[in-house]
């Protein structure tokens, strides 16, 4: 997974992972030419991915000093190995020559990488066990092609990349070098389609409620924060949405769409913050406005509960407003530069913003231009999204994404991650279809697209 997201960002980012593939090439070659200096010939044998890729660009750079064939299993898919392919140059086989490859010095396994799920089936399964069955020396491309399943490649070598992958040991790699092909920083330290990979997949024998429930305390005063919010929280993919308002607005609020629940707040008393509580994330503040009711609400909200929660907008004056440190709670807030000045009487810097969120124990997500994203320790960054999304509405559909990632026990970072990225994403879609005229309801409309592009159930 954690592969999977920095090759996701880093193409975000750059535009391409073909300099990764380039590393990754040269660093399974410098593995065969120092451990088989003396080796004549070199099989490589590549699947349809990424992997098969990295195989082929260690096949290039190889066959300066060795004779090299690649064979190709079924069909090279992926775009980068096709690349891979065409500047490689030299002699191709197929299956038909499986004889010949098996007889060769050197075998370079490229078939799959991480993420294969259950058994390899012919012609993977044959080719596998043919490797297996050679004299050959084996040397594995990030992950032995198969490990985790009955058929599985047994290399005296697996170069893998960044990390050891999971469930890699001596008894199933061989021996393992752990190379870096240059992945810098920045693939972690920016919000990007890579984070959406953690959004939890639901499990098909699940019931109501067990995909998350959120409690969004708002609406008091301006109904339309808080219905922009419940639309985008649902669709990120909960089982409840239910929204508190006041009785000014509960008919309107209620009449925006049948599947989110609206509960009237006449009193907050026991019962209904029972009802509240009883959420797996609470979204408090979009619309809820300064009037004495809803800030003694928000007040004993933010004091209180122990629930995940997301603070914006009004309800942000009670944090500010709290003396204590909310460390342990999973708390977010997400204040636009105003706010954040509003709250902690500080200039809304990455460094204040640092600061206030180790001070209160909480995550910061100070929404611009470029998103700052702290919990007072790690710093992360969003970029992108246009110039259209200074209209109202788009801040509190951050809030309602990141709480609905919270709601499916997504970790809090991590939600923000996802959210902000998302958020930005969405702005940029809803622009290319509709240019600067676009609205935050179009936003929301481009939920599954952008979703369902990295996500798949």
């Amino acid at each position: 997974m954690d592969m999977q997201h920095d090759d996701l960002n880093y193409e975000y980012l750059y535009g391409t992972t073909y300099p990764l593939m380039k590393n990754a090439g040269k660093a399974v070659a410098d593995a065969v030419m120092k451990n088989y200096p003396d080796a004549r010939t070199v099989c490589v044998v590549a699947g349809t991915g990424n992997n098969g890729g990295d195989a082929i660009v260690a096949g290039s750079i190889l066959s300066a000093k060795y004779d090299v064939r690649v064979l190709i299993v079924t069909e090279v898919r992926s775009e980068l190995a096709r690349r891979a392919l065409s500047e490689y140059g030299g002699r191709v086989i197929g299956l038909d020559g499986m004889e010949e490859c098996m007889k060769c010095d050197v075998i370079i396994d490229g078939i799959f990488g991480v993420g294969i799920s259950g058994d390899p089936k012919d012609p993977y399964r044959s080719v596998i066990e043919n490797i297996n069955r050679s004299c050959s020396h084996v040397v594995s491309v990030d992950i032995p092609s198969g490990l985790g399943t009955r058929y599985a490649v047994k290399p005296e070598i697996t170069v893998t990349f960044t990390m050891e992958k999971y469930g890699m040991n001596q008894d199933n790699s061989g021996k393992i070098i752990v190379a870096d092909i240059g992945i810098p920083p920045d693939v972690r330290k920016y919000a990007g389609p890579g984070d959406l990979l953690y959004y939890p997949k639901p499990d098909p024998s699940s019931h109501k409620g067990m995909n998350g429930t959120l409690a969004i305390v708002g609406g008091w005063e301006f109904h339309g924060s808080s219905v922009i919010a419940a639309l985008a929280a649902e669709r990120i993919g909960l089982d409840l949405v239910r929204v508190f308002v006041s009785p000014r607005n509960y008919q309107i609020v209620s009449g925006y769409d049948p599947g989110i629940i609206v509960r009237q707040v006449e009193k907050l008393d026991e019962k209904k913050l029972s009802e509240i509580y009883g959420n797996s994330a609470i979204l408090l503040g979009p619309g809820m406005g300064k009037g004495d009711d809803a800030m003694e609400a928000a007040r004993k909200i933010v004091s209180d509960s122990r629930v995940p929660m997301v603070v914006d907008a009004d309800a942000l004056d009670a944090v500010g407003a709290y003396s204590g440190s909310f460390a342990g709670r999973k708390i977010i807030i997400t204040p636009h530069k105003g706010e954040f000045r509003r709250i902690s009487g500080f200039e809304p810097t990455e460094e204040n913003a640092i600061s206030y969120a180790r001070k209160k124990g909480l995550i910061v997500v100070l929404k611009g231009q470029v998103d700052v994203i702290t919990n007072g320790e790690e710093v992360h960054y969003a970029k992108g999204g246009n110039a259209r999304m200074t209209m109202g509405g788009t801040g509190d559909l951050l809030a309602g994404i990141i709480s609905a990632f919270l709601a499916r026990s997504v970790d809090p970072m991590r939600a923000c991650l996802m959210g902000t990225y998302l958020n930005k994403a969405l702005g940029e879609a809803a622009y290319s279809k509709h240019g600067y005229w676009y609205t935050v309801t179009d936003m929301i409309s481009e939920i599954p697209g952008v979703m369902g592009k990295y996500i798949k159930i």
